[in-house]
């Protein structure tokens, strides 16, 4: 599961209700001392609730029923309020983002990867960071062309669904292990249809999968012509090429890429990468970009502010 499901308001719930079931049964058992008839029936009444709540809490983690719930909740457990900071992917306004210390975590990344880096980027609520709301600030701005799209969403993050349903716009997600998505696609070899698809999203997805050239040639063909692709990946600009190791281990991928998951670290010849692959290549303009919503690099140093605008030539 990904990181921010252990912070899911889904979770929150379930378990707390689990937790009310558990008193009952207590209650339940220590009744059974005096009275075993009452107790029994209490337990019998028990199980359908406790039925209800393994089958909704399975539902949640396997279906996209999860991210309107999670939206839903959230609206409750984090109320709009004035605030310095915004998040536009969730539509909520906190005092400040959080830090969730990815650096504490060192069996999945080196914590030197974050020594530069601004650490309290992150979205209370929607665990949105910088480059999920510098997406989702400039859908805002093209909304209108995104309804009338036929996207297509890989490795769906919870940021940005909720920022699709918030505005009502249809978005098709993929992904090879995420039970949630709506297909099970390989970026590699989708089979789907060339030309079928108008906007491709698809952010930190090329240091995970095995040939990045394969997965850029993949989403071009399916790609119409003049459509778009709206892709970030991990990028180091003191490096002049991308550099990647397939056969390296756990623990040599953190320390040569930051992350124990990451195949490679893309350099400064990623523009020219997305150009061989057969786009034009522009970037979202963050010039413009309240400040409020800390369009930033961060949390990790790799985690740049740039979200490439690429259209199929």
């Amino acid at each position: 599961m990904r990181k921010y499901d252990r912070y899911a308001v889904f979770n929150i719930a379930v378990k707390g209700i689990l937790f009310v079931a558990v008193l009952l049964i207590c209650f339940c058992l220590v009744r059974s001392l005096t009275d075993i008839s009452a107790a029994f029936s209490l337990l019998i009444s028990a199980i359908p609730g406790l039925t209800a709540v393994l089958l909704f809490s399975c539902l949640l983690r396997y279906t996209r029923i999860y991210y309107g719930y999670y939206s839903f909740l959230s609206g409750f457990l984090f109320g709009s309020k004035e605030g310095k900071v915004y998040c536009p992917c969730c539509g909520k306004h906190f005092d400040k983002f959080v830090d969730e210390r990815y650096y504490a975590d060192e069996k999945h990344y080196d914590p030197a990867t974050f020594s530069v880096s601004r650490q309290d980027v992150i979205c209370d609520c929607c665990r949105s960071a910088p480059r999920h709301r510098i997406i989702a600030s400039w859908a805002e701005d093209n909304a209108g062309q995104l309804k009338e799209s036929k996207i297509l969403y890989f490795a769906p993050e919870l940021s940005m669904m909720i920022w699709f349903k918030r505005h009502k716009i249809r978005v098709v997600t993929a992904d090879l292990y995420d039970r949630r998505a709506d297909k099970k696609l390989d970026i590699t070899s989708t089979g789907l249809p060339s030309g079928s698809e108008d906007v491709v999203f698809c952010n930190h997805v090329l240091e995970h999968v095995s040939d990045y050239s394969v997965a850029l040639s993949e989403l071009n063909r399916i790609i119409r012509k003049g459509g778009m692709l709206i892709i970030s990946f991990p990028v180091d600009e003191d490096l002049d090429e991308t550099r990647e190791d397939k056969t390296a281990s756990e623990e040599e991928r953190r320390r040569l890429f930051g992350q124990y998951d990451h195949l490679r670290l893309f350099g400064k010849d990623c523009r020219k990468i997305l150009e061989n692959a057969g786009f034009e290549v522009g970037a979202i303009d963050i010039s413009g970009m309240p400040e409020e919503i800390v369009p930033v690099n961060g949390p990790s140093n790799y985690d740049t502010n740039m979200i490439f605008r690429c259209v199929k030539k």
